[in-house]
């Protein structure tokens, strides 16, 4: 069995690979006449095998794809037999995918709030966006930041039924900015896995996610 690696940071590690290309969308150079591979950028998951290579992406929509140039992925620190959370860029092709880049991003279940020694942090943020992908659920997060690494956390409030037998999850983001200045904006990338839920909730039931914002906590809703 696979271990998943969580991280907790914003602004981890990213893998590098060799032959990177830029770009999201497949364009032509007028002047070398060459014409730039259409690549897709999504959250996934990213396996590695008991040697460490990268072998295979998970999408969020169920589809395992083998990596093509895994012997070109050169990386630090990696973990055999791992699954990584990422955003990932890559170029479809026959026998699976070419991947360009991937960044490991925050991907740690919630927790109870007293599991947190120096309590819950509520430096702000804004959402930029919020979905369900699979058994996650994604975020893109507008942070204040200068050159600090940021920590982020969920909490688990509570778990309850509501009247109509609905089952509600109230959730809440931890984020702590330690001693860094809000010089500019930046995107934080975090993945909230919803499988310790599988035998918990059912589809329709509804997942509420607070964050800290400077006009203090907001409420997110989704379905699960």
């Amino acid at each position: 069995m696979k271990r998943m690696i969580r991280i907790g940071h914003l602004f981890p590690l990213l893998i590098s690979l060799l032959c990177l290309t830029a770009g999201f969308a497949s364009c032509t150079s007028e002047d070398e006449g060459y014409t730039y591979p259409p690549l897709l950028s999504e959250f996934a998951d990213v396996c590695t095998d008991e040697a460490g290579l990268f072998t295979h992406l998970l999408t969020d929509g169920g589809e395992r794809l083998s990596i093509v140039n895994s012997a070109e992925i050169k990386a630090d620190s990696v973990t055999p037999d791992t699954i990584y959370r990422t955003i990932s860029r890559y170029e479809r092709v026959e026998d699976g995918i070419k991947l360009y880049s991937m960044q490991a991003i925050p991907a740690s279940p919630a927790v109870k709030a007293e599991a947190f020694a120096d309590g819950v942090k509520a430096d702000p943020v804004e959402m930029q966006s919020l979905w369900r992908g699979g058994s996650y659920l994604n975020m893109i997060l507008l942070v204040k930041s200068q050159n600090k690494r940021h920590s982020f956390r969920f909490v688990q409030d509570s778990l309850t039924t509501s009247p109509t037998g609905t089952r509600i999850l109230r959730l809440r983001l931890s984020h702590d900015a330690g001693d860094d200045l809000q010089a500019y904006t930046q995107k934080a990338y975090l993945s909230l896995p919803l499988s310790p839920y599988s035998s918990l909730l059912l589809p329709g039931d509804s997942i509420l996610l607070s964050i800290p914002t400077t006009r203090g906590w907001e409420q997110w809703a989704r379905r699960y």
